[in-house]
């Protein structure tokens, strides 16, 4: 496989922060509804942007508070370092032609993390859960990402550690890759028959360096 790009997942990828999220949601959850959610029920929220998943969960009337607190939390317990350095990118950059994001996030929990992480400066092209009106599973933001940067399904590759990653990017047409490092669904993963697997981030490394 010669490859030219690269997409990206980022929770659970790129950052180790599924659990602090889920934690978070939970808490809030109780907080403000008297409800008991398990991660089971949190993860099968998944797919839709936070602000839109917080819209289902929360009342209106406490929806906005409900939001802001999130993020103020989700900024101070957000890990400083990532499963990819800095470096580790530029060498990755070095084999490829581009670096690229698909998050099912919002807007600003992904502001959040590129700028805790250092990561603004990384990736050529990025789309979250906000810019398209359907996010994960659906393929429409990688569909945007290839036309934009004109990519060569062939030779691109997404990687993510959720099921919902490998079936948007098969729906896409593009080679998937499992980052079961991160995953909180590691079965429900595999089952989706991604075109790869990487148990470690420095395996994915050495799959890029040596393509």
């Amino acid at each position: 496989m010669e490859l030219e790009s690269i997409i990206f997942d980022v929770d659970g990828t790129i950052v180790n922060n599924s659990n602090i999220i889920i934690r978070l949601f939970k808490v809030l959850v109780k907080r403000y509804t008297g409800k008991d959610m398990s991660t089971q029920d949190v993860v099968s929220l998944w797919g839709p942007p936070g602000n839109e998943i917080f819209k289902r969960v929360f009342p209106s009337e406490v929806l906005g508070q409900a939001w802001q607190e999130f993020l103020v939390e989700y900024r101070k317990s957000h890990p400083t370092a990532g499963y990819f350095t800095v470096d580790d990118f530029n060498i990755m950059k070095s084999k490829v032609k581009y670096l690229a994001i698909f998050t099912g996030k919002s807007r600003e929990t992904l502001k959040i993390s590129l700028e805790t992480l250092g990561f603004n400066d990384i990736f050529d092209y990025i789309m979250t859960g906000n810019d398209v009106e359907r996010s994960k599973p659906y393929p429409d933001a990688l569909f945007q990402i290839i036309g934009v940067l004109n990519l060569n399904k062939t030779n691109t590759i997404f990687i993510g550690d959720s099921p919902l990653d490998i079936i948007a990017g098969k729906s896409a047409g593009i080679k998937t890759a499992a980052a079961t490092w991160g995953s909180v669904e590691l079965d429900n993963l595999l089952a989706t028959n991604p075109d790869f697997v990487f148990k470690s981030p420095n395996d994915f490394k050495e799959f890029i360096l040596n393509e």
